[in-house]
């Protein structure tokens, strides 16, 4: 298996959040030891995902944290980001890699995604492994199919969709390594705390 570029990462969403700044509870996921931000806001026009990024950036370096940018390689390189995180309506990876140098990560929803793209991605992430509010309509893929992928695959693949800390068991039962977080920390009065949580759970 490759090496693991992060243990823990956030997905922002700003309109997940009801009476806080974005910033600020990333700041706090990143004290509880969150290790990446993947900055995912698709509805913003570029000038103001280049004007947050900026600040994101310095936020996640602070904490010596990865900052991954959805789909917008031209952003992720005005900022300096680590990495760009690609899934199916992206520009194909193979090509992302002509003009970017950094991580290119990928969002799955199935082995057969994961099989055709092992060579041109750094990792993975696999979706829904439970039920999640954020896509009601999806069917969870379950613990075993996500063992059957991380089997699979010399590539890391991190499960993400419904993930609390309870599940953290369950989950690395199955071979993963780390893991990835929306809507439970914008459902938190303490994201830090919950960060926290599930690296013990992770590191357990």
């Amino acid at each position: 298996m490759t090496e693991l570029p992060f243990k823990l990462c956030l997905i922002t969403n700003r309109h997940l959040i009801k009476n806080k700044p974005l910033i600020e509870i990333c700041q706090s996921v990143l004290e509880g030891g969150v290790d990446c931000i993947l900055l995912r806001e698709p509805d913003l026009n570029p000038k103001t995902l280049c004007y947050i990024g900026k600040q994101f950036r310095m936020l996640a370096s602070r904490y010596n944290a990865k900052l991954i940018v959805k789909d917008r390689v031209d952003v992720a390189q005005v900022i300096e980001a680590d990495g760009v995180h690609l899934s199916a309506d992206s520009i194909p990876p193979e090509d992302v890699r002509k003009i970017w140098n950094g991580l290119v990560g990928y969002s799955a929803h199935s082995i057969e995604e994961i099989k055709a793209l092992e060579n041109s991605v750094d990792y993975f992430f696999l979706s829904p492994i439970f039920h999640t509010k954020s896509k009601p309509m999806s069917k969870p893929l379950g613990v075993d199919y996500l063992r059957n992928a991380i089997n699979i695959s010399q590539k890391v693949i991190y499960p993400l969709g419904g993930i609390t800390p309870d599940k953290v068991k369950e989950i690395k039962r199955a071979g993963a390594l780390g893991l990835v977080v929306m809507s439970a920390f914008y459902n938190t009065s303490d994201p830090k705390g919950l960060a926290k949580e599930f690296l013990k759970e992770l590191e357990g």
